[in-house]
């Protein structure tokens, strides 16, 4: 993921300046813990809290979230599900733009997608699910309102009790 984000941000540099700034207020937060060291704080840094690796991962109806900042989406090496009837478990991302068009990007080792799920009805598919084989794995990081509120109730909660 760390990797991921690097990538965007080289390739799209307005969009670090663009994340929300209340990531960048829990980011003062995240010294609290004197412990972790300098590899644990990279994807906060960057603007991200969090990271979810994904297997099989998929949502049935189209949807908007209200995130916070940019969701970004990676797919990283992995075993293809190969049987004697073709590739299985290959994931899509959908982008609802209207009723009559939907955008879907075929989500191959490598792709790495950033979009706004407060701006953007989507939805990810699995293609030939078959659980006998490996699944598809991907990894995501957003920032949602509902995160960021209880990460901020922790941190007040752990200071409190200094």
């Amino acid at each position: 993921m760390e990797s991921s984000i690097n990538f965007v941000n080289r390739r799209f540099s307005q969009m670090k300046k663009s994340l929300s700034p209340s990531v960048a207020n829990v980011q003062i937060h995240m010294d609290v813990f004197q412990e972790r060291n300098s590899d644990d704080i990279k994807l906060p840094a960057a603007g991200y809290i969090n990271y979810h690796l994904c297997l099989n991962a998929q949502t049935k109806e189209p949807h908007t979230e209200c995130d916070s900042s940019y969701t970004i989406i990676s797919v990283p090496n992995q075993i293809l599900g190969v049987t004697n009837k073709g590739f299985r478990n290959h994931g899509s991302f959908e982008m609802i733009v209207n009723s009559e068009i939907t955008i879907v990007v075929p989500m191959k080792i490598g792709t790495v997608l950033t979009y706004s799920g407060y701006l953007l009805t989507h939805r990810q598919q699995i293609r030939n699910e078959d659980l006998d084989v490996s699944p598809f794995v991907n990894i995501v990081s957003y920032n949602s309102k509902r995160l960021f509120e209880n990460m901020m109730e922790s941190f007040r909660r752990y200071i409190r009790n200094i």
